[in-house]
């Protein structure tokens, strides 16, 4: 019976060693699909860019600033407008050394995960969420939520007072 019990709390144990792995492969595989999706979205390189998200009617894209709030409901409308973005801005813009995500945050629940961190893009911070799946082993970006600069926003606020 002591054997048993010995075996059964050793499976265990190595049970949860391996859904931490598997936790921690899942959030590397996440931070790097948010990353490429960054990535080729600057390099302009629609191919690739594309093939970081969910293709579905559901998916949304939101950004706030200053400016106000643009939101892309579905597939169809925000691969459309970065279709013509690209078409009419073709130009790379820099990404490496210029652009840093920091202080992730990451949830994964079964083949869902939703993600925090901040961007900083020379001095202009974004504060951002991701809501990702994972399709076919690979994890896709379903939803953006991205504010612009809310530290300069916050400080502009304070100092009203």
């Amino acid at each position: 019976m002591k054997k048993f019990l010995f075996i059964l709390i050793l499976a265990s144990l190595q049970g949860m060693g391996f859904a931490q792995n598997q936790n921690t492969a899942d959030e590397k595989a996440i931070i790097e699909t948010i990353e490429n999706e960054s990535r080729y979205f600057w390099a302009r390189d629609y191919k690739n860019w594309k093939k970081q998200w969910v293709h579905e009617k559901y998916i949304v894209w939101t950004a706030a600033s200053d400016n106000g709030v643009n939101q892309y409901e579905g597939w169809e409308a925000w691969d459309q407008a970065v279709l013509q973005l690209f078409q009419e801005d073709p130009k790379p813009i820099p990404y490496d050394g210029d652009v840093t995500k920091m202080n992730y945050e990451i949830r994964i629940y079964g083949n869902g995960a939703w993600v925090y961190f901040k961007q900083n893009n020379k001095g202009v911070i974004t504060k951002e969420s991701r809501i990702m799946e994972k399709q076919g082993g690979k994890w896709r970006i379903a939803a953006v939520q991205l504010f612009f600069d809310t530290e300069r926003q916050a400080a502009a606020t304070d100092s009203e007072d």
